[in-house]
């Protein structure tokens, strides 16, 4: 056993050699047959891989920046929070990472137009134009271009460094790279949209607190304002001086969440009216240079190898009819 690896990988690699030495055993004691078999399998691993369309794979690397932070002092941070007002969470890398695979995304890539050098003369057409997508219908065809796309486009998130990865494979390199891009910019519209209507929901919720808080405040205010009336010296009552902290604890309560929810008011306007884009792009999509498939040495070595292991089917079959009749003898002299 080799020092350093798993019992189980010894042995599989140890099955594979023994194999392959079987098989090159077999080659020679076919002798010509052996060759023209690799040659055979070789024509038919070169013809497939030559028939198989080059594949071009753009990638591009974003993280997306958190919701901002409380502008809140840190005293009122704490009555926020009493009050349901703690700013809430953003969404995880992988919330992105699935969302960029989702249905609205990939329909509003789908939607452009792109344009494919050397072909159709320049002119841009359509993901369902370029790959020959058909259907029955316009819903069937789109539906079919979804399952098409979503096949060469995937998406990963890293839970160490919450950067999202988008990889975007087709049969050209410019039409890969513009995919890429098209579906960042979709993710990046549809998440602004999202933002948006939370911030309208908030902004709508803290119209009706921020009443709701001016009443409570003038509420507050009213009742200090007519004791203080009634009674214009309390420093000889200890129960008046109680009354009077207590009002006054209770309104600047009142007034405390009150500039909180107006401030939180205020900031859900802005974010409201906020349209810049909160994905922070690290790795631009670009158009690769190098084809990424299919993998054409490997498909000819499997050619080869599967030419090779041609020549011992025969032999398998004979031992496997002589292993059968021997049986069947067998049983016959026992009954």
């Amino acid at each position: 056993m080799v020092a350093g690896n798993p019992p189980g990988v010894t042995t599989a690699f140890g099955l594979v050699v023994d194999w392959l030495a079987a098989t090159f055993a077999s080659v020679r004691q076919s002798g010509w047959r052996g060759l023209v078999a690799s040659f055979l399998g070789a024509a038919v691993g070169v013809a497939v891989a030559l028939s198989l369309p080059q594949e071009y794979t753009a990638g591009g690397a974003f993280i997306a920046r958190g919701s901002s932070t409380s502008l809140l002092p840190s005293a009122l941070q704490g009555i926020a929070a009493t009050v349901g007002l703690a700013g809430a969470r953003d969404y995880s890398p992988q919330f992105y990472a699935d969302l960029l695979m989702s249905d609205p995304v990939l329909i509003a890539a789908l939607g452009r137009q792109y344009e494919v050098p050397g072909q159709y003369s320049s002119e841009r057409r359509t993901y369902l134009e370029i790959e020959h997508v058909t259907g029955k219908n316009a819903a069937a065809q789109l539906e079919a271009a979804v399952r098409h796309l979503r096949k060469h486009a995937s998406s990963r998130a890293d839970v160490r460094t919450n950067i999202v990865s988008l990889s975007v494979t087709t049969r050209y390199p410019s039409l890969s790279r513009d995919l890429a891009a098209a579906l960042l910019e979709a993710l990046d519209s549809m998440n602004i949209s999202f933002r948006q209507q939370q911030s309208r929901e908030l902004r709508e919720f803290f119209e009706g607190r921020m009443a709701d808080a001016q009443r409570g405040l003038d509420s507050a205010e009213t009742a200090l304002r007519m004791f203080l009336e009634r009674n214009r010296v309390t420093q000889g009552s200890p129960l008046l001086t109680f009354e009077e902290m207590r009002l006054t604890r209770a309104a600047d309560l009142k007034r405390s969440v009150y500039t909180t929810v107006v401030q939180q008011y205020e900031e859900a306007k802005i974010q409201e009216a906020r349209n810049v884009p909160v994905l922070t792009v690290l790795t631009p999509p670009a158009a690769p240079t190098r084809r990424s498939g299919p993998p054409r040495r490997l498909i000819v070595v499997l050619g080869i190898v599967l030419g090779i292991c041609a020549l011992r089917v025969p032999r398998i079959l004979s031992a496997f009819r002589t292993r059968v009749r021997a049986e069947v003898a067998g049983r016959v002299e026992r009954v």
